[in-house]
C-alpha cells in the first residue's frame, strides 16, 4: 500500500509547463475534474439561453477554486514536481 501511495500519477512536459497523466490515478483525476466542470456549469444554468451574469461570475469562481485544487494536487503526484522546462534532462 504504501508503494502505490508514492507512485506519481503524472510525468511532466519536456518543455514549459504542464503534465501528463501516466496512471490510471491520474487519468481518473482528471476526468472527475472535467466532470465537476461540466457539472458546475449545468448546476449554474450555462446551458440554457440565460444570460445571468450572477450565473457565469459562480460558475468562474467554482472553476478557479477546483482548478487550484488539482494544480495543487498535481504538483504533489508529479515526478519532479510542477516548474518550467526547457528541454534539459537535468531539470
Amino acid at each position: 500500500m504504501e508503494n502505490m501511495m508514492s507512485q506519481y500519477w503524472f510525468k511532466p512536459k519536456k518543455y514549459g509547463w504542464g503534465v501528463f497523466p501516466v496512471s490510471w490515478q491520474g487519468a481518473l483525476a482528471l476526468l472527475i475534474l472535467v466532470l465537476l466542470i461540466l457539472t458546475s456549469a449545468y448546476l449554474n444554468g450555462l446551458f440554457e439561453n440565460s444570460q445571468i451574469t450572477k450565473a457565469y461570475l459562480r460558475f468562474g469562481l467554482d472553476v478557479i477554486i477546483m482548478s487550484s485544487l488539482f494544480c495543487l494536487m498535481v504538483s504533489d503526484k508529479t515526478e519532479g514536481g510542477v516548474k518550467w522546462r526547457w528541454g534539459n534532462e537535468k531539470d
